[in-house]
């Protein structure tokens, strides 16, 4: 929280007034990314007893700006629609993978200067070797929602930093076939080309 503070602080007092968000957004522009994060399993449907799950995760994205964009004031807006590839490191309760790719979608707030609110959402399936009582199966699929803060250090490179609610099942392809939620916290950095 601090730190999305200090950076709502240095959006409005830093001389960086020269910052144009058309621009980082215009249609046409291509941004490639990589975030790495990590979580734990939740208990939201509050089964008796769940494994103890925790892993880190790395993300590479790339995405194309199909349209320019749209609003005004501070609902200013652009859609960011991408790939991005999915890797999955387990530490607990035994060490296992995921890999495979995801859809992706951003919807940025950008009438906000240098500091970009997003909401995003992907999904996509791949590989694993995660045996535990959720899931046990050699093919995932991943469904993600979050939210999160881009700050532009340059005028075409962001940090960012956010929070995604994660779903890894089998999709009913074996049994068992119960699943897994997840907390995770993601932070990255993107690049965005003309």
């Amino acid at each position: 929280m601090a730190a999305a503070v200090a950076l709502a602080v240095l959006a409005v007092v830093c001389p960086a007034c020269a910052f144009d968000p058309e621009a980082a957004f215009a249609r046409g522009t291509t941004i490639f990314g990589v975030q790495v994060g990590g979580g734990a399993a939740n208990n939201i449907e509050d089964h008796r007893t769940i494994s103890d799950i925790s892993f880190v995760n790395v993300s590479p994205r790339v995405s194309y700006l199909l349209f320019s964009p749209f609003g005004s004031g501070l609902l200013r807006s652009a859609v960011e629609p991408g790939v991005e590839g999915w890797f999955q490191y387990y530490l607990s309760p035994k060490e296992a993978t995921a890999e495979g790719l995801k859809l992706a979608m951003r919807y940025h707030l950008i009438g906000f200067g240098r500091l970009v609110p997003y909401l995003e959402v992907n999904g996509g399936a791949g590989g694993t070797n995660l045996r535990v009582k959720e899931i046990d199966s050699t093919f995932t699929f991943v469904a993600e929602a979050g939210a999160g803060v881009s700050y532009f250090i340059t005028d075409t490179v962001a940090l960012n930093a956010g929070y995604r609610f994660q779903h890894i099942s089998n999709g009913h392809t074996s049994s068992p076939n119960r699943g897994f939620n997840s907390d995770t916290g993601i932070g990255g950095v993107s690049f965005h080309f003309k």
